[in-house]
């Protein structure tokens, strides 16, 4: 795993979230690290599976809040989703919340992503273990 952690980065700065010229100019603000791909690959996977057993708990297609729809699922303790919000108005604090991890994106999962602490490849293992008991656990409340 050091090599892969290595890989993701080495220094803080190198960690350091650069904002796209549009989030900077019309979006909602950013944190200061960047969110390394296998974070991306995780909340993916993540999506994929609420999309699943959403769709087998209330058989329609489910907005995700990983996309840009406006949609939220703040329906457990243990993590927070909801869509970017277009309110300019009303500052968005997170996308996704985990423990006091907090990951933003710009529009939508994949862009613009950055963090309030740096990521690490252990850290989304850890995340999506426990994500993805959540949501199978709610599966089976609502299925029984």
């Amino acid at each position: 795993m050091d090599v892969i952690d290595k890989q993701i980065s080495n220094t803080k700065e190198e960690r350091q979230y650069i904002s796209e010229i549009g989030q900077a100019v019309f979006g909602q603000p950013h944190k200061e690290y960047t969110v390394p791909i296998i974070w991306h690959a995780a909340l993916s996977f993540l999506d994929e599976e609420l999309r699943r057993v959403m769709w087998n708990i209330y058989q329609y297609e489910y907005d995700s809040p990983f996309a840009n729809t406006g949609a939220s699922f703040a329906k457990c303790e243990e993590f927070l989703v909801y869509a970017y919000s277009w309110d300019s108005d009303e500052e968005q604090p997170f996308n996704f919340k985990w423990r006091d991890i907090e990951i933003s994106w710009y529009k939508y999962l994949g862009r613009g992503m950055s963090s309030n602490v740096p990521l690490t490849a252990e850290l989304a293992s850890e995340m999506l273990e426990e994500c993805v008991r959540t949501v199978n656990d709610y599966e089976y409340l609502h299925n029984e």
